[in-house]
């Protein structure tokens, strides 16, 4: 049984997790300068395209989004039986990086034709929940669980795609060469460990990630919830936005087996920054 909660509990809590992401703004990001010369040449080139190897280092990152989603119901390791419609969504997501660790809350709502659904995935100090309120006040998710943890850090490099001083050497991410267009960005923070393998066009653009260290969560009935995929993410309509070049297209989709399953589509509507400053 689900915990009950009500729309505005849930948007005073979210607005709490936010401003606890903001208290990474006092700490700069530990990003490895010294490193930005040995990174393959593929990373080297993206930086370059996007602005990035030249602009403040953000601490903090704002977008905001429009799009449609949809969830998969049921199926298995091999295929997604039953998915609900497309449904339209917007909403923002927050990220933070700092010396302390990194963090994000991706706040959003999508019209269900049963009415509005306020949807939030959180993942801050290493721990992940994501939660799900209908406009009635019915709990459609509340979950907590070490296992996604790892999933949830990978998201965070993947979206940090918006904010890409966030992509630079550090403590949590080193990048290795895999060939002229391919590099692979080893993630670490705290216990969870993951890899994602980025590609990009020759200009410097980043346009695709993809990493077996994501799993896909099933929403109905089944015997197995989450299920090991591979995700698949593809960046592209690079424009000029908050100072830096960055894609304003996203879509995800997951490979099960032969088969893909497109889960999200989205166009980033703005973006803004906020710079580190030196190390406290």
């Amino acid at each position: 049984m689900l915990a009950a909660a009500s729309p505005a509990h849930m948007r005073q809590q979210v607005d709490a997790e936010i401003d606890h992401l903001h208290q990474h703004v006092a700490h700069a990001p530990a990003v490895d300068l010294a490193a930005l010369n040995g990174l393959p040449a593929p990373v080297r080139r993206y930086l370059a395209y996007t602005g990035a190897d030249r602009a403040p280092l953000a601490r903090l990152a704002r977008y905001r989004f429009t799009g449609e989603v949809r969830i998969p119901l049921t199926g298995d390791r091999s295929r997604v039986a039953t998915a609900t419609p497309w449904l339209p969504a917007q909403g923002q997501q927050v990220m933070a990086l700092s010396s302390h660790g990194l963090g994000y809350v991706w706040d959003s709502r999508w019209q269900s034709p049963g009415g509005h659904i306020d949807v939030r995935d959180a993942y801050l100090d290493g721990q992940t929940h994501i939660w799900a309120i209908r406009a009635d006040g019915r709990v459609m998710m509340d979950e907590r669980d070490p296992a996604i943890d790892q999933t949830y850090m990978v998201r965070f490099f993947a979206e940090a795609t918006q904010s890409p001083t966030m992509l630079m050497p550090s403590r949590w991410l080193r990048w290795e060469p895999v060939s002229d267009s391919r590099a692979r960005a080893v993630l670490q923070h705290g216990s969870a460990r993951a890899s994602m393998e980025c590609h990009f066009e020759p200009g410097g653009a980043l346009t695709r990630c993809e990493s077996d260290d994501r799993l896909l969560r099933y929403s109905g009935e089944v015997p197995e919830r989450w299920i090991g995929a591979r995700w698949i993410m593809t960046r592209t309509d690079y424009q000029d936005m908050g100072g830096l070049r960055l894609p304003t297209r996203m879509a995800v989709h997951w490979r099960l087996g032969e088969s893909e399953f497109e889960q999200v589509r989205a166009r980033i509507e703005s973006v803004a920054f906020t710079p580190a400053v030196a190390p406290l």
